[in-house]
């Protein structure tokens, strides 16, 4: 049976959350917390087969916070970094294999439409603008004038 969006996004958090908090950074404890509590909440409504919003709301919540994890790295001591993005890279790429390749094939098609369709889009290319923000590249601009565009008409 295929997977769901939120299937898979709920089985990335569960790992994330398991994994990354066995790295014991002291920075990341409170998020990994959250994340754990959320993934707790997530489970009962699976369990009970109750939901108080639809499991695709859900899953753009789940996947906003998967891309926007690494972004959280960058505060960890040296010495634990590395080993974070490792433990990411490798979750996403055993659970969705060129996870970040088909991410930015996403964020690609985005940029050549020129217009944002979808609250997921949004936050994919808020991501990306955080990534690259500062650089002065081409594509900033272009990703901060999608995403000012799509608020203006918000």
């Amino acid at each position: 049976m295929r997977k769901t969006k939120f299937d898979v996004y709920f089985e990335i958090c569960r790992r994330l959350v398991t994994e990354l908090s066995a790295l014991g950074s002291k920075e990341l404890q409170p998020l990994m917390e959250g994340f754990s509590n959320s993934i707790d909440q997530i489970s009962i409504w699976v369990a009970n087969n109750k939901f108080p919003v639809p499991k695709s709301a859900i899953a753009t919540g789940l996947e906003q916070g998967v891309n926007e994890l690494p972004l959280f790295f960058e505060e960890m001591e040296p010495s634990l970094r590395e080993t974070a993005f490792q433990t990411y890279y490798s979750a996403l790429d055993e659970i969705v294999p060129d996870y970040q390749e088909k991410l930015s094939n996403r964020v690609q098609r985005i940029l050549k439409r020129g217009k944002i369709k979808s609250e997921s889009e949004f936050y994919l290319l808020r991501s990306r603008l955080d990534q690259i923000e500062g650089s002065g590249v081409k594509e900033e601009f272009l990703v901060s004038a999608i995403l000012g565009q799509y608020e203006a008409e918000a």
